[in-house]
């Protein structure tokens, strides 16, 4: 039974209030933000950033340059640039599956080249916390149990590779991170969200304190 109000209860009803308007042009400087703020979701992506991070340092110097193993130069390549935008499409599938299971049908993805930000987002579609919780955090964390356990069956060269993707990737979910991180600090109120893509816009609601 679906008991999540409708946008005419959040708007104009006595039961919620609007804790945030946020433009999609604003997104950046959103993010930007939340990358200072110390929530759950904000805090895991700091430590997987971290830890790839070391362990590229780490993997480094067993990374020489042979035929099995191309070399460094071609290994940044791959780990910060290829493997990334390879893995784009299916970042933004992963988001856009649990909007397509929850009923959700005027599905769409939009980008943002300025802000380097690539979207996927379910036009007037109300989501609760817990759904907005598993749409954010499905492709951080599929694709990084993905690559890690792919780790313990590639060449050092590789292992070296995909923790420089892994870090990449794990850039592009702060944005997820962000915006889930925000809506956890109104945990034990009601929240949802809705997006009008076409004036690119997302809002925030959090049911009233009674």
């Amino acid at each position: 039974m679906n008991n999540k109000p409708s946008i005419d209860e959040l708007e104009d009803g006595p039961a919620y209030e609007k804790v945030l308007t946020l433009p999609y042009d604003d997104l950046a400087p959103f993010v930007i933000s939340g990358l200072r703020t110390l929530t759950l979701p904000m805090m895991l992506v700091w430590t997987v950033a971290i830890v790839s991070a070391s362990l590229t340092l780490f993997l480094w110097p067993r990374s020489g340059g042979t035929p099995e193993h191309p070399g460094i130069l071609t290994g940044l390549a791959a780990g910060l640039i290829l493997i990334p935008l390879l893995l784009v499409p299916l970042h933004e599938l992963l988001h856009l599956i649990p909007f397509r299971l929850a009923g959700a049908r005027d599905i769409r993805v939009g980008a943002d080249l300025r802000q380097g930000i690539v979207y996927v987002t379910a036009h007037r579609f109300v989501a609760g916390l817990n759904l907005f919780a598993v749409v954010a955090l499905t492709p951080f964390l599929l694709i990084t149990a993905s690559m890690v356990a792919v780790m313990f069956f590639v060449p050092p060269w590789w292992q070296w590779v995909l923790t420089l993707a892994l870090l990449a990737h794990t850039t592009m979910c702060a944005g997820d991170a962000a915006l889930l991180g925000y809506l956890e600090r109104y945990r034990g109120r009601k929240v949802y969200t809705w997006d009008d893509v076409d004036k690119k816009e997302a809002y925030f609601y959090a049911s009233k304190i009674t």
